[in-house]
């Protein structure tokens, strides 16, 4: 189903110094989707947390590691776009690699970025709810295409209304006045480390953070932009 029509969801997982970040949540929205989509015979949390370590056991992965996790509908009894054919259960696939934080696939965190502003506009939920993890990204695709033709490291996507929503891969805070903002979570996926940006400005940072509209000259007039 994963191959046929992107019926799956997924989440990307980090390990660092022998810890596995925000494992809890990664796992707990991996299940929300699944459900959202009505997979069926859905496995529990015990069972992919064991799949996970076990995998990164046999390969002694303890850091600088990555792991794409994909839960699909399951294996098709033919083919058909038709869940009534996925008469199996679920498929959960473990897909480990070293990979250290700044390599060729993520962001240079000492040079920082560029970015350009994508033709194509963020999905609302009554198309395609980015709310679920679902692997259904060729929303996100196509923008991240026109950012490698443009020499960008990614795209600036817009919501239906023209304001900002994230980028194509990732979620996006700018800074005015020395306060955090970034855009309500009405057409992207609020991420998991976008709700601990989020915690440490309004808790111990004391420096505040808005979710608000954000139009996109006032990403082109911020004093400071950075993505999560």
């Amino acid at each position: 189903s994963t191959v046929q029509g992107g019926d799956a969801v997924w989440e990307g997982i980090r390990i660092y110094d022998g810890r596995v970040f925000q494992l809890h949540a990664k796992i707990l929205r991996l299940l929300r989707s699944a459900k959202a989509l009505g997979f069926e015979r859905i496995p529990c949390a015990d069972t992919i947390r064991f799949a996970l370590f076990s995998t990164l056991r046999a390969n002694g992965m303890r850091t600088d590691t990555h792991v794409r996790m994909t839960l699909s509908r399951g294996e098709k009894s033919t083919s058909s776009m038709n869940p009534c054919f996925n008469v199996y259960g679920c498929n959960l696939i473990v897909l480990a690699e070293w990979k250290v934080p700044g390599d060729a696939t993520t962001y240079d965190n000492n040079a920082g970025i560029h970015l350009i502003t994508a033709s194509h506009r963020r999905n609302a939920p009554h198309f395609n709810d980015s709310k679920v993890h679902h692997c259904n990204l060729i929303n996100n695709i196509v923008p991240k295409m026109q950012a490698n033709h443009a020499g960008a490291a990614d795209a600036l996507m817009l919501d239906p209304e023209g304001f900002v929503s994230e980028t194509n891969a990732t979620n996006i805070f700018i800074v005015r006045d020395g306060r955090l903002a970034t855009p309500l979570p009405d057409f992207c996926l609020p991420g998991i480390t976008r709700g601990i940006v989020i915690e440490l400005a309004r808790g111990p940072l004391a420096i505040g953070c808005d979710e608000r509209r954000i139009s996109l000259s006032e990403c082109h007039t911020a004093e400071e932009c950075f993505v999560t």
